[in-house]
């Protein structure tokens, strides 16, 4: 079994979309990266596609083609964007969503916001600290975000996990309906990779790229 991991995200880059898919070893370390040219719909595509289209761009089209190029199998690909999803099934490798990468902080990916407490609240007085109005964002158990909703996908076959302080969704499972095997190995590969710090290279990779075109 390959121990390369796959990071897949798509930018809103003038005059379209463009794709990247980066594979690390798990040392971090770069093997292979990929990119798409700016992908964008004519009015007729927007019509007739709707809210369907980014779906279809970014999960049928992009992902897929940057899949296609890549020569070096991997345990899992990783994704920030909910609608590379529905390139999931085109292959067989389990494409994980990470939460925290390309979701605005009011939508789905927000934390809920609780006050402290007051015992909390008193403890930080003897330390001469002011919290007045303070707050913390906590993540409940019951309030667990869920993935974004893509059109034409259903999402729920994803099973959110918490991996320290990361949020991550897998597919189920098919045989047992669960992902606790995948997740057990995501949070030994959490150990030594943030998650999301592969993607902030994906999209300095492109934006460098665009640059010097």
């Amino acid at each position: 079994m390959s121990e390369n991991l796959g990071f897949l995200t798509v930018i809103d880059q003038f005059p379209g979309l463009t794709g990247g898919y980066l594979v690390l070893n798990r040392a971090g370390r770069p093997l292979e990266f990929h990119c798409t040219m700016p992908l964008s719909p004519d009015r007729i595509q927007q019509i007739l596609y709707g809210d369907t289209l980014q779906p279809f761009l970014c999960g049928e089209r992009i992902a897929q083609t940057l899949l296609q190029r890549s020569k070096l199998p991997v345990l899992s690909i990783f994704t920030d964007h909910a609608a590379v999803l529905p390139a999931q099934s085109s292959v067989s490798t389990s494409i994980i969503y990470v939460f925290g990468g390309n979701m605005k902080p009011e939508t789905d990916n927000a934390l809920p916001v609780h006050e402290i407490s007051e015992e909390l609240s008193e403890s930080l007085k003897g330390f001469g600290i002011d919290n007045a109005g303070l707050r913390t964002r906590s993540l409940c158990p019951d309030e667990m975000p869920k993935v974004p909703r893509v059109p034409g996908l259903d999402t729920g076959i994803w099973q959110e996990a918490r991996l320290g302080n990361r949020l991550i969704a897998v597919p189920r499972a098919k045989e047992t309906d669960d992902g606790e095997q995948l997740v057990a190995e995501i949070k030994e590969i959490a150990r030594t990779i943030d998650l999301l710090e592969p993607f902030t290279r994906i999209r300095r990779a492109l934006e460098e790229a665009k640059s010097v075109a």
